[in-house]
């Protein structure tokens, strides 16, 4: 405990029973929980595989068993950690056949759990522009993070459609097809304990201790999964800041970590705020921010740095200009010597971006986009898988369905329809009924799978000869890889590279002692977005530039943060959702602030184009009334605020009426008390200036 501050211990050596660990960024609360988990083990006495640490991220369970590795050694002396998920999946691999599932079902990854919800809506004759397969995905995803099966869906209405009814054909379909998709895997271990008492009594009895990261975001089912496995026990550790909950979109509920103590009666309370990340000007401006939010737990960012350079906020001409002042100021510090791999552009919106590659490209300055599509799900990865689990004799019906004609083996759509009700027909598993159709012992459409299932079934004779169970032979004596040629030289190869590096991967899981089924099990955690996103960091000697969303759990030296304006922080959205959407996009821009550990740099531009029209955002709410003590202010920015002070609500961007030229916009304004002169662009008269103190202008 020589290491932790005082705060740190006290959460750490806490008695049993249910403790909130609020920690704010920059914290250290990685350290706690691992210092917390070793009081347990080592003052408390409780075994480690009895203690178990549910994460977010597999690189949060990775960095956790790292670092109990390092207290405690023995690899972390058998600690279970893990995300909700991958836990959920270590349940329902020994307790799915209650549920319907055979206990070796297998995880959908997100392409094919698309292809089976348009081929249900097809079936329907369910157009897209009626309803699209991704808003029916992400309101049965939205279900799943509330808790709710099919049968207790809302029963919600969508151009005449029942989209309760159709999420529970979806289900149907998975069942049939002995898959799961990722929402259910905490579903299902929830119901488990929600609806089977004996097995609900077993899992508890499987746990004395269990501890949560990132409490803040969980949903409510991950919520109810906790309840209902610490329900007796009671031993309980959550961590989190309801500060940085910025995850509301995603279902996350700010509420489980503001009621923790209702929830759970006599929780003990700790907060840590000794900051060890960034500097005093910067952890100013963070508590400043965020402070003007009501209904959070009170706690304020105490620095253990010195107080650095003060913040800085920008007011641009518009977003090109804004990115030439980002260009600027990030070869500035490159000039004082920061690498590019530690600083980084953070935005609202995606569509920021834009301008800010051009320019960097144009000035050959290395940067990275941060969020791409994960190596699991590229199309070339996801075939190979589907060859090596039907290879395996772990592959499903629609992994078969998924290369049956790849390469082309003269089944179309159609065709594909009837190979899909043929094997639902059979009742056999896809790999049990190719090994049928190697016989010979079928008709119809499955005649053209013979070539493939007699390939399959001849390589698998040789298969334990191989260190990648057959892989490359597979996909080389399928003509598989020289398909790849149809895209062109250098996309065959980079996809090719792609495939070796997944062979090197089978080669290293399985002389670990996975089995096939378990290493489909691996890449189908691998394949969620939420998994992917803090794997994508790498070492590359470029600026970083990502959404927000992603910035969390990360930080650089130096950080700019653009677009501070109305509309895009907070986002529109949030402020036709009033203020709780307000509160999270301030939250939002406290976790960007919080990033930064020496440098920060925040930009607003006066006119930026969307769709094709020009806006005049307004400087955020958030800042624009902060002192310049705590942000400092170019001349630009001060008028800027200036500006939005002036009575009747007169400012750069106000929808204005005028008795004889109609509605405009403000585009500027100039000079002091009555000889100030506004500037107006006009619908139907154009620009004007006129006298603010006789143009009988009504704010709108």
């Amino acid at each position: 405990m020589a290491e932790l501050n005082q705060a740190q211990q006290l959460a750490a050596e806490a008695e049993g029973g249910p403790q909130l660990i609020l920690a704010g960024a920059g914290t250290g609360k990685t350290r706690t929980i691992v210092h917390r988990i070793g009081h347990l083990i080592a003052a408390c006495g409780i075994a480690p595989h009895r203690i178990l640490a549910v994460t977010f991220t597999n690189k949060a369970a990775a960095e956790l068993r790292a670092r109990l590795s390092l207290l405690i050694g023995d690899d972390g002396g058998g600690v279970v950690s893990g995300t909700f998920h991958a836990i959920s999946l270590k349940f329902l691999r020994r307790y799915a056949d209650v549920l319907g599932y055979p206990r070796s079902f297998q995880v959908v990854d997100a392409d094919d759990q698309k292809a089976l919800i348009k081929r249900i809506l097809k079936n329907r004759n369910i157009a897209t522009d009626r309803l699209h397969p991704s808003y029916l995905s992400g309101w049965i995803e939205h279900c799943k993070h509330a808790g709710l099966t099919p049968e207790q869906a809302p029963e919600s209405d969508w151009n005449g459609l029942r989209l309760h009814e159709l999420y529970a054909q979806y289900q149907q379909e998975l069942m049939q097809h002995e898959r799961m998709d990722f929402s259910d895997l905490i579903l299902n271990a929830a119901i488990l304990m929600r609806d089977h008492v004996a097995i609900a009594t077993a899992l508890r009895a499987r746990f004395d201790h269990v501890l949560v990261d990132e409490y803040q975001d969980t949903n409510p089912i991950q919520h109810e999964w906790l309840l209902l496995l610490c329900g007796e026990h009671r031993n309980i550790t959550v961590v989190g800041d309801d500060d940085q909950s910025i995850y509301g979109w995603r279902g996350a509920d700010v509420s489980h970590i503001l009621d923790f103590e209702q929830s759970w009666a006599g929780a003990g309370t700790h907060r840590l705020e000794e900051n060890y990340r960034s500097t005093g000007a910067i952890l100013e401006l963070a508590n400043a921010v965020i402070c003007e939010n009501t209904g959070r737990h009170e706690k304020a960012l105490k620095p253990t740095r010195e107080d650095g350079d003060k913040p800085e906020w920008k007011v641009c001409n518009d977003e090109y200009d804004e990115a030439r002042q980002v260009l600027s100021r990030i070869e500035r510090w490159r000039s004082s010597a920061y690498p590019w791999s530690e600083m980084a552009i953070l935005y609202r919106s995606n569509r920021q971006s834009l301008p800010l590659e051009q320019l960097f490209r144009e000035s050959n300055i290395p940067y990275r986009i941060i969020g791409g599509v994960g190596f699991f799900e590229r199309m070339e990865i996801k075939d190979t898988l589907a060859y090596w689990a039907l290879l395996n004799c772990c592959g499903d019906g629609l992994q078969l369905l998924r290369i049956c004609n790849k390469p082309k083996r003269g089944l179309g759509a159609k065709g594909q329809e009837q190979l899909a009700a043929a094997l639902a027909s059979s009742g056999l598993r896809a790999f049990e009924w190719l090994d049928l159709i190697a016989s010979g012992q079928v008709e119809g459409i499955a005649k053209k799978l013979v070539p493939l299932a007699e390939l399959l079934a001849s390589v698998r004779q040789d298969i334990e000869s191989h260190a990648d169970r057959g892989l490359n032979m597979i996909l080389e004596a399928s003509g598989y890889l020289q398909s790849l040629t149809a895209m062109g030289e250098l996309e065959a190869a980079s996809r090719i590279e792609n495939i070796r590096t997944l062979q090197d991967y089978i080669e290293l899981s399985m002389a670990q002692g996975l089995t096939p089924i378990e290493f489909m099990d691996r890449a189908s955690l691998l394949q969620s977005s939420a998994e992917m996103q803090d794997n994508e960091q790498d070492s590359d000697n470029a600026v970083s530039m990502m959404s927000l969303h992603r910035a969390k759990g990360l930080e650089f030296d130096c950080v700019v943060l653009p677009g501070i304006e109305e509309g895009l922080l907070p986002h529109q959205r949030a402020l036709d959702e009033g203020e709780e959407g307000i509160s999270e996009e301030r939250r939002l821009l406290y976790v960007g602030v919080t990033r930064a550990r020496e440098q920060l740099l925040l930009t607003s531009a006066r006119l930026r184009r969307f769709f094709g029209e020009i806006h005049y955002p307004l400087p955020s709410r958030f800042i624009k009334k902060l002192p310049t003590n705590i942000l400092q202010q170019d001349s630009f920015a001060q008028v800027a605020v200036s500006e939005q002070q002036i009575a009747g609500g007169i400012g750069i961007g106000a929808r204005v009426s005028h008795p004889t030229f109609g509605e405009g916009m403000i585009l500027g304004l100039e000079g002091a008390g009555e000889a100030m002169r506004v500037t107006v662009q006009f619908k139907r008269s154009g620009t004007k200036q006129l006298m603010l103190k006789y143009a009988a202008l009504q704010v709108l």
